[in-house]
């Protein structure tokens, strides 16, 4: 599934990118610092989840000039939308933060 791997240093690295069924935070030490999430994006209210831009991700993704992925990418987008996972207006995903020690 793709995620986001926040690195030891804080560093956000998008994996497993075209594995679009899921998509999660995944913390790769649990002092791993925050910052580099909270650039993109904000603490959700239930605090399991972040809301990121969208755009932000796609940048992370390295593949901006890929149209089929930005394709198949925005197809997930509004696939999880009907379930409050991705808020069209503000552009924003939300995404279920992970331990990878967990």
């Amino acid at each position: 599934n793709m995620y986001i791997l926040v690195t030891g240093k804080g560093d956000l690295e998008l994996c497993d990118s075209d594995n679009m069924r899921a998509f999660s935070i995944v913390l790769e030490a649990r002092s791993a610092p925050l910052s580099g999430l909270t650039e993109i994006g904000a603490l959700a209210a239930d605090n399991d989840h972040y809301w990121l831009d969208a755009d932000a991700v796609e940048e992370l993704s390295g593949r901006i000039t890929d149209q089929q992925w930005l394709r198949d990418f925005r197809a997930m987008l509004e696939s999880v939308e009907p379930y409050g996972y991705y808020d069209r207006a503000a552009n924003r995903v939300k995404a279920h933060v992970e331990q990878a020690d967990a």
